[in-house]
Order: structure tokens, then sequence, then C-alpha cells
């Protein structure tokens, strides 16, 4: 599978909101420090994949 976060081909993951994240990404920020220099990267990478979930569902209706 392809994770849309570290965008590298993994073998196992899960799917959150319509994205496919594997397993080490998926710990990675579970377990993030506020502090950490990564904290930015995934915070923007787990936006996209909400905005993208919304957008999603206003297009399948969208009168709501």
């Amino acid at each position: 599978m392809y994770c849309n976060l570290c965008h590298m081909e993994k073998e196992k993951g899960i799917e959150l909101l319509g994205a496919r994240v594997c397993y080490d990404c998926f710990d990675e920020i579970s377990t993030i420090s506020v502090l950490s220099d990564n904290y930015e990267y995934y915070k923007e990478r787990v936006k996209k994949i909400v905005k993208n979930y919304i957008y999603e569902k206003t297009i399948l209706n969208p009168v709501k």
C-alpha cells in the first residue's frame, strides 16, 4: 500500500478518513511531541487528509 504521509510503499497500514497511512506513520503521529521537529510536517499532512475528507463529503451530498 502507498502511504499518504511518508509517500512510501509499505506492506501494511490503516485507512484514516479515506487516506492510507502506514503503521510507522500512525505510530509517529500518535506519539509525537509538539516540541519535535517533525510535528509541523505531520500536522500539515493530517490537515490535508481532513480537508480532503470533508470536501469529498460535500460533493457526495451538496445540499447538506
